[in-house]
């Protein structure tokens, strides 16, 4: 009976290195974070500089958005995941429960 919970418990605690170094690199792939743009010094910039530098923070905070958005929709699917596990592992321990062996 404790055979069966055990191989259950090794099977899931195989499975969860993948499950951890999946999500990052899944989350990674999808989830580009935007390179950080160089600022000119401001004191002893020009007028075109600075209206490059404004452009230049423009799309970075568009991207830097984006990359936001992504990152919260990579953690709410983890979450997910990670629920459905539980519920899954919840299920194994009632039937087993029900016919220990």
């Amino acid at each position: 009976m404790t055979r069966r919970i055990t191989l259950a418990l090794a099977a899931l605690m195989a499975a969860a290195p993948v499950v951890a170094t999946a999500l990052p690199a899944a989350a990674d792939s999808a989830c580009t974070r935007p390179d950080r743009p160089k600022l000119p010094p401001g004191k002893k910039s020009k007028g075109p500089e600075m209206e490059a530098a404004e452009k230049k923070v423009a799309d970075y905070t568009t991207k830097m958005t984006a990359y936001l958005k992504c990152l919260d929709k990579a953690k709410t699917d983890a979450m997910t995941e990670h629920k459905g596990v539980i519920e899954e592992w919840n299920g194994v321990i009632d039937a087993y429960k029900k016919n220990p062996g």
